[in-house]
């Protein structure tokens, strides 16, 4: 099974279908990696939300971060994965969607969004599993 890559837009397009409400692994400035709950925005730039603790937000102000976030099929298997990089800066009232997205993964509540980050997302790189389907016989 070879990998095809994915463009920017591509990238993009993978990450706000079939929701925008995604978990993903955020690792800010070179810190461990954590799991996090993320909206992504029409551009690709991306939401995370911390409700009431504003911890987040004092660490990741104007630093780097990096996303990665992956789709499996239903039996476990690798579809695609997704990885980029951006820089956060403090989420505002104005950078989240009126309405919020409807999502699986993100509570919409306006308490979710008290306080959070925005990652201004300069590239997204991914590559998608090809899925090699094998030549039928005649019988």
């Amino acid at each position: 099974m070879d990998d095809v890559e994915l463009t920017h837009r591509e990238c993009v397009r993978l990450l706000r279908s079939p929701e925008r409400g995604r978990r993903g692994i955020v690792a800010i400035d070179g810190l461990k990696p954590v799991p996090r709950v993320c909206l992504l925005l029409d551009a690709g730039d991306v939401l995370i939300p911390t409700g009431p603790d504003s911890g987040l937000v004092r660490l990741a102000a104007l630093r780097p971060v990096s996303l990665e976030f992956t789709e499996q099929d239903k039996d476990g298997r690798l579809r695609w994965t997704v990885r980029g990089i951006g820089l956060a800066r403090p989420m505002t009232g104005l950078d989240v969607p009126h309405p919020v997205p409807r999502s699986t993964v993100l509570a919409a509540t306006a308490d979710a969004f008290r306080n959070g980050v925005r990652v201004v997302v300069a590239r997204y790189r991914g590559n998608r599993s090809a899925v090699v389907i094998p030549a039928q016989r005649d019988g």
